[in-house]
C-alpha cells in the first residue's frame, strides 16, 4: 500500500518564518510604545537632527525617491508581476500581487486603529501627505513592492554576485525611502520604522507560504513483503 506525504518546507521557508515572527514581535512592541506616547521625545529629536542635514540637492533627491516609492508603486507592481510571471510562473506572480494588496489593506487598518496624527509644525512639509501617520504606508510598500519583488526575482538569478547586488540595491532603496518620508515632514521616525517592520513581517509570511510546494505529493515506495 502507498501512502502520500507532502514535501517538507524548504529551509528558506523556515528562515522566512523566523524573520516574520521576529519582525512581527518588534512591530507589536513598537506599536505599544507609540500608543503609550513613549516615542515622542526620540521622534522629535530625530526629525530635528535630520533637518539639520537639509540642502536643496538632498531635498530634490528624496522627493524623487518618495515619488518612486509612492506614486510609482502601482506601475512597479505591474512590472514586477510581469517579470515574475515570465521567470517563475503564475503562482509566484500571484502571491507577489496578493502580498502587495494585503500590505495596503493592513496599513489602512493599522492606521485606523492607532489613529496617530502626522508631525505638523515640527519640520517643513515638503511633500503631499494626508490622513493618519502610523505606520508609514510608503515604507511598508517599499518593502513589499520593491524589496519583495527584487527578492523573488533573485530566485531565478544564477550569479551570486548579481543576487547580492540586487538585494543590496533594494535594501538601500527601502532605507532611503523611509528616511525621505521623515526628512520631507510626512512621518515621524517611528512611523517609518513601523512600516518597515510590518512590511517585512508581511513579506516573510508570503515567502514562507510560497516556498511550500502547492499540493506536491511524493509517493512512498511500496514495501515488499
Amino acid at each position: 500500500m502507498q501512502y502520500p506525504r507532502l514535501v517538507e518546507p524548504s529551509r528558506h521557508g523556515r528562515r522566512a518564518a523566523y524573520v516574520g515572527a521576529a519582525t512581527a514581535s518588534l512591530f507589536a512592541t513598537l506599536t505599544a510604545l507609540v500608543l503609550a506616547n513613549r516615542t515622542s521625545v526620540a521622534d522629535h529629536q530625530l526629525i530635528l537632527s535630520l533637518r539639520d542635514l537639509a540642502s536643496p540637492a538632498l531635498t530634490t533627491l528624496l522627493r524623487a525617491v518618495t515619488f518612486t516609492s509612492g506614486r510609482l508603486a502601482v506601475p512597479a507592481v505591474v512590472l514586477f508581476a510581469a517579470a515574475l510571471y515570465r521567470r517563475s510562473g503564475a503562482r509566484c506572480a500571484i502571491y507577489y500581487v496578493v502580498a502587495c494588496v494585503t500590505g495596503q489593506l493592513l496599513d489602512a487598518l493599522l492606521k485606523y486603529d492607532v489613529h496617530r496624527a502626522r508631525p505638523y509644525g515640527v519640520s517643513p512639509r515638503l511633500t503631499a501627505a494626508g490622513g493618519l501617520s502610523y505606520p508609514s504606508g510608503d515604507a511598508m510598500l517599499a518593502v513589499l513592492v520593491f524589496g519583495l519583488g527584487v527578492f523573488l526575482l533573485t530566485w531565478t538569478m544564477r550569479s551570486a554576485r548579481w543576487r547580492a547586488a540586487a538585494l543590496t540595491l533594494a535594501s538601500a532603496f527601502i532605507v532611503v525611502a523611509a528616511v525621505a518620508r521623515v526628512y520631507l515632514g510626512a512621518h515621524w521616525p517611528s512611523d517609518v520604522l513601523g512600516g518597515v517592520l510590518a512590511g517585512t513581517a508581511c513579506a516573510a509570511f508570503f515567502v514562507n507560504v510560497l516556498r511550500r510546494p502547492p499540493a506536491v505529493v511524493v509517493a512512498l515506495a511500496p514495501q515488499e513483503l
